[in-house]
């Protein structure tokens, strides 16, 4: 059976062990977050939070950028990138590719 005192060393060990299994999650995320403060979204008006990527991004023009417009970008850039289709997409492709706007 057990007792209070049981119970509470259970609850204490149960949340110690929540809190380790927590970790690798936290470290991603903070991984995540030294990606995001060093890459091109991470400061406006600079790298790749321009009013011209912006604009870019707007089809519709109405000054905001949904998510399916920001995708649809994403999407329109990697084909732009994977020329040949495969799937992936090379260091070699990633670092010489030049994008051009569709038909430009």
């Amino acid at each position: 059976m057990f007792t209070n005192r049981n119970k509470l060393s259970a609850l204490a060990l149960g949340t110690l062990l929540s809190i380790f299994a927590l970790q690798p999650a936290l470290a991603a995320q903070e991984d995540v977050q030294k990606q995001w403060e060093t890459s091109g979204y991470a400061h406006p008006g600079k790298g790749m939070r321009t009013m011209k990527m912006m604009h870019m991004m707007d089809t519709d023009n109405d000054g905001k950028v949904t998510k399916e417009e920001f995708m649809a970008y994403q999407y329109k850039v990697w084909h732009i990138l994977d020329k040949a289709h495969k799937g992936y997409i090379t260091q070699e492709e990633w670092m010489t590719q030049e994008l051009k706007k569709p038909g430009g």
